[in-house]
């Protein structure tokens, strides 16, 4: 770190505000990129495959889960296959904000207490490594696409401003967390069983038309998670955008997630470090 960067990080809650810590955090970005990719490497090594063991896992739980539950609701695994896989990229993707992401402070206690970076440093150095293992989660969709010979045109370019929304979801979940896990450790553990329970009623494993068809449409499209899966998930299946309305729930989501951030920033922000 130069002496620039030195010289410009404090410890969080000294003097600077929750923007200007923000600001600075993302001038130093050198900082939590490398941060984050050691977090990559360093969760695999001596392993003899390394990452590829974040492919493989999903690899085999798309095989195992995809075929048993494709035959148990009657679906074609030319169509299941992919819809399940591009599903539990995503969910997975989320799922590591809300638990990983919300260890961002008490893991970076170290750092915290006694180099004095800007507090959101470790928040975006965890996005980066939560975000690069879904990348690599993500080859499977690629594979998966392949075998089954997914049809793509300029339509499917319609998943980049989903990704967007998805990464921004991932971002902003990740400083919510990190907040509520550093003041209440119960809230690692609230987030993870309900997240459990979130999963069996969005439709990752199963498509929302069944439940459509069983009257049942409202427990969907109440869903914003199910929305949030769409926006990546649709045109990455149909070569289109997804409907309309998805994506305005979808930045209602943000929106509100936005609010929330900022409300628990300006709340604790000043006295993190006191929690750690």
């Amino acid at each position: 770190m130069s002496a620039a960067e030195r010289g410009d990080a404090v410890r969080p809650g000294t003097r600077h505000t929750v923007a200007g810590d923000l600001i600075r955090s993302l001038s130093l970005w050198r900082i939590w990129t490398r941060m984050g990719l050691q977090d990559v490497r360093r969760r695999f090594r001596r392993s003899v495959i390394g990452a590829s063991w974040i492919f493989l896992n999903l690899g085999i739980t798309i095989a195992a889960v995809g075929f048993i539950y494709g035959a148990l609701l009657g679906q074609d695994l030319r169509t299941f296959l992919p819809f399940l896989t591009a599903g539990l990229v995503s969910w997975g993707y989320i799922t590591a904000s809300v638990v990983e992401g919300g260890q961002a402070f008490i893991a970076s206690e170290g750092y915290v207490k006694q180099i004095g970076l800007p507090i959101y440093v470790y928040v975006l150095r965890f996005f980066v490594s939560i975000t690069v293992t879904a990348m690599i989660s993500s080859l499977a969709y690629l594979l998966v696409a392949g075998v089954f010979r997914i049809g793509w045109s300029w339509g499917t370019l319609w998943v980049v401003p989903g990704i967007v929304l998805l990464t921004t979801a991932s971002l902003l979940l990740i400083a919510i967390f990190a907040y509520l896990t550093t003041r209440f450790r119960d809230a690692a553990y609230m987030a993870a069983a309900a997240l459990q329970v979130w999963f069996y009623v969005t439709p990752v494993l199963w498509p929302h038309e069944l439940l459509r068809a069983r009257g049942l449409a409202w427990a969907v499209e109440l869903n914003p998670l199910y929305h949030l899966l769409e926006v990546v998930r649709h045109p990455l299946l149909f070569s289109e955008p997804a409907p309309a309305h998805s994506y305005v729930i979808v930045l209602l989501l943000l929106t509100a997630l936005a609010v929330t951030a900022w409300w628990l920033a300006r709340l604790l922000h000043r006295r993190i470090v006191y929690f750690l």
